[in-house]
């Protein structure tokens, strides 16, 4: 059982003080640390609300890149990226299909954290 509020709620919290009673308190010099901080405070809220799901969800899609594997996350990212670097997904066909809807899908859910504004609306 979890008290509320969660984490998100927690730091989107500290964030909103930060930004409304702190940031006008600081001098101008030290205002970009300030931003700088609630930026990152952004960034760890939305992870808490959703990181493990993403997570989750990127073993799968990685795990369906390389099928009957019993590897972990990071070992598939590994071997994902040296066929990638051998050049073993260049050539038309499934198989790089699969790795730029992978690489797509990845960058866009670690986007969807650290700066969601930039995509675009759907």
């Amino acid at each position: 059982m979890t008290d509320k509020p969660d984490a998100a709620a927690l730091l989107e919290e500290a964030r909103r003080t930060l930004l409304e009673v702190l940031l006008p308190l600081l001098p101008p010099e030290r205002r970009y640390d300030g931003l700088m901080i609630a930026n990152a405070m952004a960034i760890a809220a939305r992870e808490a609300a959703q990181g493990g799901d993403i997570l989750q969800a990127n073993a799968m899609q990685l795990a369906a890149l390389f099928p009957g594997s019993a590897a972990t996350r990071s070992e598939h990212e590994a071997r994902l990226a040296r066929e990638i670097r051998n050049g073993a997904c260049d050539n038309p066909g499934t198989r790089r299909d699969a790795v730029r809807d992978y690489l797509r899908w990845s960058a866009t859910a670690r986007l969807r954290l650290s700066n969601p504004k930039a995509l675009p609306r759907s």
